[in-house]
């Protein structure tokens, strides 16, 4: 049995098992059942491959796939597995425009840019059976989960909370390491990212499992410091604006002295990001847009 997508879940009948080789929840260890897949993956035929083996060896039938979000990362290989186990791919209603679809001004060398293309050609294909909305249910056996819907990473962001372990299934919006990336609209929205982990603080969740990186046991510390990651971001913006600092590569080398050249598009989407919030909060203006765009502390 090989493995499969570090960033893949499988919830099935009495237990939850992650599909990356390390322990999940409780649960008795016996093989079988039905099970609902949280991600699937990149849509590459090894890794797509790899996963269903995976399934198929502990002998669970899939009833639902469930996408957190459409990145190509989690959507990928979700139309490959629904044409292979029958299952119905899920996911928030406000997700399903942007199944396939991202910015294309990043800046990578043209290798990358035809994987990256032919990942989203992957994605575009899991198109949804079923769109969610916040509060909806999916049942499994005598387990249930629960859509709770978490805008910020992308507008649809969903996670999914199973009340019998108390355990919180966070796609991107929670890494189990570092803080991760919120685009500018229409691919994300900062502000709407920090309400969504207000939202999850008022959850009562023992665990976190995330799509990249560990458990995280202590779910209320780890978003906290999320919050408090942004908003001394920020504060550093802020700062640097009135120091005269206007242009986004000038904000670029005082946010992130030491970032490498392969980090850069992402780092700038991210600056853009914090400013639209505060623009929206009227507490920055903006002259022009994208690269050539000013911003000045109001």
């Amino acid at each position: 049995m090989g493995p499969a997508p570090p960033n893949a879940w499988l919830v099935a009948v009495g237990r939850a098992i992650p599909l990356r080789g390390s322990p999940g929840l409780g649960g008795s260890g016996t093989k079988g059942g039905e099970g609902i897949l949280i991600d699937a993956g990149l849509g590459d035929e090894e890794t797509a491959a790899s996963c269903l083996e995976y399934i198929r060896g502990l002998g669970v039938g899939l009833v639902w796939i469930v996408l957190t979000h459409s990145h190509t990362d989690h959507a990928g290989g979700a139309d490959a597995l629904r044409r292979a186990t029958g299952a119905p791919i899920a996911m928030h209603r406000q997700e399903a425009p942007f199944v396939g679809r991202g910015p294309d001004d990043f800046d990578l060398p043209p290798g990358a840019q035809e994987r990256l293309r032919a990942q989203r050609e992957a994605a575009a294909r899991a198109t949804p059976d079923r769109l969610l909305e916040d509060g909806d249910a999916l049942a499994v056996g005598d387990l249930t989960l629960e859509a709770i819907h978490t805008p910020g990473h992308t507008l649809g962001s969903l996670c999914l909370y199973l009340r019998q372990e108390r355990a919180l299934f966070t796609g991107d919006t929670v890494l189990g390491l570092g803080t991760g990336v919120v685009l500018p609209p229409p691919y994300g929205d900062m502000a709407l990212y920090l309400d969504s982990l207000q939202r999850l603080l008022t959850w009562d969740a023992a665990l976190l499992l995330p799509g990249h990186g560990p458990l995280v046991r202590q779910p209320a510390q780890k978003i906290a410091e999320l919050i408090e990651h942004r908003r001394e971001r920020e504060e550093q913006l802020l700062t640097a604006l009135g120091r005269g600092q206007r242009t986004l590569d000038q904000l670029l080398r005082q946010i992130y002295p030491e970032l490498t050249s392969n980090l850069t598009s992402m780092a700038r989407q991210q600056i853009i990001s914090h400013m639209e919030k505060l623009r929206q909060e009227g507490r920055v203006t903006v002259e022009g847009e994208g690269k050539e765009a000013l911003y000045f502390a109001s």
